[in-house]
């Protein structure tokens, strides 16, 4: 007996279920930890935290070295992660598509391996659910396993996972032993963030997500200059993410230069509704115009200017040049509780999301479906 694992796309199971004798799994089935995760089309899909892997072994009895049969199963593996936590869980669904030629199969072991060995210790559930099928048996089987990051003071583990099942048939002597992995679902474990230890899918790039009633004057700002600067830093759209700094000392040379030494120039507008100046991208990322910039002067200068109906407006400060929108940074003279507020939400984020040195991150303002000329007079 052979097998090969194949990823589940629409086209494959479209193709699976045409077989023989397709069967569709029993409606009891139990829920896995990832809510989302059987109700959506796609291979493997993953937020920070949650992971989903669908996919189909393709099995094929022979005897005297010609096929007599064959039987596809297919796999639902979720990975349900602790941004708070050194455990998480994994949940397996395995469960029959179709089958021809053979009178059952059985998954005689299915291994799933935590590496490295040593920075992972493994707890395997027992399976729910036979783990024999026949031809038209809708039956699941669902395993649940627990995993513990062997933590280390202030550091980090990067940690992988590999698959392997083995099947038999009473219909052929050779059993099939068919093995996966996906690097994209390797799991980062950290307690280098946020006072405590927890674990996340560091490939999966976040979102900021900002506050548009708390701050409106600073989001508008950081959105107009992720759409006008060429680099649109931060911007999902334009595929440009900002990195997190995570070298306090650094980030402190970045907002000195931008904003608070006498290098800086900051010279806020009179029509300012606020002077606290607010640089972008943030000091704390790797995009910050401090990085390269000897002073703020040389970023884009605007500042927050609060309507009668109480909206507000952005406005080009004209005690700077105009721009060229080829500049690296924005400063903006905005009110000081809404530059702190927006701070606090940045540091929040880099906690609860787990943003270590140099991670990516985009950011969204709530302002993307705007007309610019609503938010900013850039006449």
């Amino acid at each position: 007996m052979c097998a090969t694992y194949k990823p589940l796309t629409k086209k494959e199971e479209r193709s699976a279920r045409t077989g023989n004798r397709s069967v569709a799994p029993s409606a009891a089935a139990a829920a896995g930890p990832v809510g989302w995760c059987k109700d959506i089309n796609g291979a493997a899909m993953q937020t920070r935290t949650q992971g989903c892997m669908r996919g189909l072994l393709v099995l094929t009895a022979s005897r005297d070295g010609a096929p007599v049969g064959n039987a596809t199963v297919k796999v639902i593996q979720e990975i349900n992660l602790d941004p708070k936590s050194n455990q998480f869980t994994t949940w397996t669904e395995v469960s029959l598509v179709n089958m021809t030629g053979i009178s059952s199969t059985t998954m005689t072991s299915y291994d799933e391996e935590c590496w490295s060995t040593t920075a992972c210790t493994e707890s395997y559930g027992t399976w729910s659910g036979g783990l024999t099928w026949t031809a038209g048996d809708p039956h699941v089987a669902t395993r649940t396993n627990t995993f513990s990051w062997n933590k280390v003071g202030g550091g980090e583990d990067r940690l992988d996972f590999t698959w392997q099942t083995s099947w038999s048939t009473p219909d052929a002597a050779v059993q099939a032993v068919p093995k996966w992995s996906n690097n994209g679902f390797d799991v980062r474990c950290d307690n280098k963030v946020g006072g405590n230890t927890g674990c996340v899918f560091p490939k999966y790039t976040p979102t900021l997500q900002l506050n548009t009633k708390k701050y409106p004057a600073a989001a508008s700002y950081y959105w107009v200059l992720m759409e006008k600067l060429a680099s649109h830093p931060g911007s999902e759209k334009f595929g440009k993410p900002l990195h997190r700094l995570a070298d306090e000392t650094k980030a402190k040379e970045n907002r000195d230069k931008m904003c608070m030494l006498a290098v800086a120039e900051w010279n806020p507008n009179p029509a300012a509704d606020g002077t606290s100046c607010d640089e972008y991208p943030f000091a704390k990322s790797r995009e910050s115009g401090g990085q390269t910039l000897s002073s703020g002067k040389y970023c884009v200068q605007m500042y927050a200017d609060k309507q009668t109906d109480g909206t507000w407006m952005l406005e080009l400060d004209n005690n700077y040049p105009y721009p060229s929108w080829n500049e690296i940074c924005g400063r903006a003279a905005v009110p000081a509780k809404q530059n702190t507020d927006a701070g606090g939400d940045l540091g929040r984020f880099t906690s609860e999301i787990r943003l270590l040195d140099d991670d990516a991150y985009y950011v969204q303002t709530g302002f993307e479906y705007c007309d610019i000329k609503s938010v900013c007079n850039i006449s």
